[in-house]
């Protein structure tokens, strides 16, 4: 691997894998994609009913996270033949295989009282479990 080679980059140069966290991040960082993903997860949905079980999400949001994750590959978006015809949403092959990277790393992390910070809760790497956090504040 040469300088400019990052860990698991298969000889892409440094510009490469940069280009790739930045999509991810563009993709992902996004307010209620990552919750999109996780429902999708557990099961297909409508619109309306994801905007119910995800509480807070606009519709104006939600319609605009769909479209990313459609774009991006990770959903698909179903359209039935009934009356009134009605959407359905799921995860595409990619997508469940990306949820499946994320929920392995849900045992990484672990929401911990910051109150000493004056933030109510925060999400920190453990390295045991998290409540061997030291202090309780990140």
């Amino acid at each position: 691997m040469t300088a400019d080679e990052a860990p698991g980059s298969n000889g892409a140069d440094a510009d490469d894998w940069q280009r790739v966290w930045h999509t991810l991040h563009d993709t992902l960082g996004n307010k209620w994609a990552l919750h999109v993903l996780r429902l999708l997860a557990e099961h297909d949905a409508g619109f309306n009913e994801m905007k119910r079980e995800l509480d807070g999400v606009t519709a104006k949001t939600l319609s605009a996270r769909l479209r990313e994750l459609r774009c991006r590959g990770f959903v698909a978006r179903h359209v039935e033949a009934t009356t009134p015809p009605s959407t359905r949403y799921t995860l595409t092959d990619a997508g469940r295989r990306f949820v499946a990277t994320l929920r392995e790393l849900e045992t990484q992390v672990g929401v911990v009282d910051c109150g000493e910070c004056g933030v109510e809760e925060c999400a920190v790497v453990a390295r045991e479990k998290p409540e061997a956090v030291v202090g309780g504040c990140c």
